[in-house]
């Protein structure tokens, strides 16, 4: 027999100078029952509440009646349990955990703005289409105007939560079926940004430089060399890269990068060059280091503002609005590898690609390609005249 659990009430308590957050519940119209939990300060009382009542739904009944599972209370739960800082073993296995943190609870958090405290059971394709609306048209308060492709993703995070939602038995049925996610999350390729996938160009990448060599900005400017002269990606770059992985004797750069989904995933590293001038700025770096361990971050004082100081950068810069700050370096890195004759199976290698299709996405024909094209046409055509 389903016994039925009905929130009362959601308070809090302070005991001794320590705030605890309390859920009062009772089962089957029972005598009332209190679950109390301490909380680090005031503030953090209504995500307890969440937290509380969410284990209240996992440990007892499947669906609560008055205290019935909201969007904020299941976007709780999916931060504590799911979207947590990722956990490698000794060989650096991927474990659990996921490797990017902030950018999923940053999709949560504006889920929450729109949906808040709406009874999941309740939300449908309409209300779905109604967030996508209001994140495009920016009617969602504090939310700024995004794009389509921002969109699609916090909907593919929403889809995810209410997969959770089901593998809990916490909801019968997800609101995102084949016909649904169709209709409201588009694919990468069926959305294409000319703008977003265009790589820097040589004169571009020149006065960015220019612009990130003030007092202000000059923290960032090896990040941006390091990018120009290895097309490593940003994570391999903020995240991983540590002075161990630096040789100055062969001039060489060990990068690392995670990709693919799912446990067991191990870090892929490989070897890249190490030009003049980004051994310079290492040389520099090294210099003025405070932390000597061989494990310490190389640009862990640069990431301090980066996206911001370069975003001034490239619009003091001329590059147009909405190009990718990182991916349009490594693509420029791509592109011209590939023209000055660079073979695509070494390129890949370069860029830490498997699959060399997978390279082919950075190479764009442009003036370069077309002037080499015409060049060796105009010598076929000297030898056969």
């Amino acid at each position: 027999m389903t016994r039925e659990v009905k929130i009362i009430s959601r308070t809090y308590r302070k005991i001794k100078g320590k705030y605890y957050a309390r859920v009062r519940y009772t089962i089957d119209d029972s005598k009332p029952l209190d679950i109390m939990r301490q909380v680090e300060n005031k503030s953090a009382i209504k995500s307890k509440h969440a937290e509380i009542e969410v284990e209240l739904l996992k440990n007892g009944p499947a669906q609560l009646v008055a205290g019935k599972v909201t969007l904020r209370q299941l976007a709780q739960y999916a931060k504590d349990n799911i979207y947590v800082a990722a956990v490698y073993d000794d060989q650096e296995t991927h474990i659990t955990g996921v490797r990017s943190v902030v950018p999923a609870h940053a999709c949560l958090n504006n889920l929450v703005a729109f949906f808040g405290d709406i009874d999941i059971r309740k939300i449908n394709e309409k209300k779905l289409a109604q967030y996508q609306i209001a994140r495009l048209t920016g009617t969602i308060k504090n939310l700024r105007k995004v794009t389509l492709s921002t969109v699609d993703r916090e909907l593919s995070k929403a889809r995810r939560l209410f997969n959770i939602a089901v593998d809990e038995g916490w909801l019968l049925r997800s609101p995102f079926t084949k016909a649904v996610s169709r209709n409201l999350i588009h694919d990468a390729a069926e959305t294409p940004d000319p703008i977003k996938t265009r790589e820097l160009t040589d004169e571009e990448a020149l006065r960015v430089m220019k612009a990130l060599d003030t007092p202000e900005r000059r923290h960032t400017l090896p990040v941006f060399i390091a990018a120009m002269d290895t097309g490593a990606r940003k994570s391999s770059l903020l995240d991983y890269l540590r002075w161990k992985d630096i040789n100055f004797a062969d001039e060489l750069i060990t990068l690392t990068a995670y990709k693919g989904k799912g446990r067991n995933i191990k870090p892929k590293r490989w070897p890249v060059q190490m030009t003049s001038r980004l051994k310079k700025e290492l040389l520099q770096l090294q210099l003025q280091r405070t932390n000597k361990n061989d494990d310490a971050l190389v640009f862990e004082q640069a990431k301090v503002n980066l996206r911001k100081l370069w975003t001034a950068a490239y619009t003091e810069a001329g590059v147009p609005k909405g190009t990718r700050l990182f991916y349009s370096v490594r693509h420029n890195f791509g592109t011209e590898m590939a023209n000055e004759g660079m073979p695509l199976p070494a390129l890949a290698n370069l860029l830490g690609h498997s699959d060399v299709k997978m390279t082919m996405r950075y190479y764009n024909m442009n003036k370069k390609t077309i002037d080499k094209a015409r060049d060796i046409l105009n010598r076929r055509a000297l030898v056969h005249s």
